[in-house]
């Protein structure tokens, strides 16, 4: 017979077996929360503080050498400053490492490539977190990494050059991928970076720009900003774009300051490389100040067109 005393021992029962499930859900929503580590690493590779909340405080001036680890994800959503937006990084050992960027060397040392505010100050908050899979799947600009550095990264995407003009942060590869498109007037310091390689046939003869995405992804469409500066008039007429699947397509930019889209045919590639830059009159100087490179992480391997 079902008795009140049998319902109250009912209820209490599926109360008890929520909130366990309750419980495990949290526990298990803690522990996906938890998995990504935040640090800031000294110059001597002590921790000097971290969070596994996914987001790090701090209230200390950043000294030279310092960096941020992000541990734990592959696809990653990192904001290493208020003055940075949230970027999508792809991790492949599932680690991000970011040089603070306040000490540039070569020419120029003191135009920093990025808002002037930045990392500047006792206060800092970092942030860090799994990236959702509509964010990772979704149509968009897969070369675009304003936390990229100079040289060796082991997050994507990344740019890399055998040219940067006066080996200068401002001219830096990474510049042409960091989000950043305003293209007219002075271009020593942000908002105005762009990649000004040396000219063609001087101290390095065939100048490329190298975007690698760190895995396959399939790309229909580049979008090329120009640096358009009236004073000097040069500007990169054509450029050949190498694909890491033996494809080429040879683009011919305008001098607008414009974002100039290129259709192509969709295609797998993990890397492009912008190469046989050809400029508009001898002896100028011209810079791409974005490159951008359209589609979504590829799904599964298959043939794509070479054309």
């Amino acid at each position: 017979m079902y008795t009140q005393q049998n319902r109250r021992s009912f209820i209490g029962a599926t109360g008890i077996a929520l909130a366990c499930s309750f419980a495990m859900i949290g526990a298990a929503m803690g522990a996906d929360k938890a998995k990504i580590k935040i640090a800031l690493v000294d110059a001597g590779g002590k921790c000097v503080k971290e969070s596994l909340t996914g987001k790090l405080e701090l209230d200390r001036k950043y000294v030279k050498g310092d960096r941020i680890v992000v541990t734990g994800g592959k696809d990653l959503a990192v904001k290493v400053d208020e003055h940075y937006a949230e970027t999508l990084l792809f991790a492949p050992k599932e680690k991000v490492d970011f040089p603070i960027p306040l000490w540039p060397v070569g020419k120029y040392a003191k135009k920093y490539p990025h808002p002037p505010k930045a990392f500047q100050g006792e206060k800092h908050v970092i942030t860090a977190r799994a990236a959702t899979a509509k964010e990772i799947e979704a149509y968009r600009n897969m070369a675009v990494n304003p936390m990229d550095s100079r040289g060796k990264s082991p997050a994507y995407p990344h740019a890399s050059s055998n040219s940067e003009w006066g080996e200068a942060a401002v001219f830096s590869a990474k510049t042409a991928i960091d989000g950043f498109v305003e293209a007219t007037g002075d271009h020593h310091s942000w908002p105005r970076q762009s990649w000004g390689p040396y000219l063609p046939g001087g101290k390095h003869p065939e100048p490329e720009l190298t975007i690698d995405f760190g895995r396959p992804v399939e790309i229909d469409k580049l979008v090329i900003v120009g640096r358009y500066n009236v004073r000097q008039g040069g500007y990169w007429k054509e450029a050949t774009v190498e694909f890491s699947d033996g494809s080429k397509v040879t683009i011919k930019p305008e001098y607008n300051g414009k974002r100039q889209e290129f259709p192509i045919a969709k295609r797998m590639v993990t890397c492009m490389k912008m190469t046989k830059l050809v400029i508009n009159k001898a002896k100028k100087y011209a810079a791409f100040v974005e490159v951008e490179a359209w589609g979504k992480p590829a799904a599964k391997p298959a043939k794509l067109s070479k054309k």
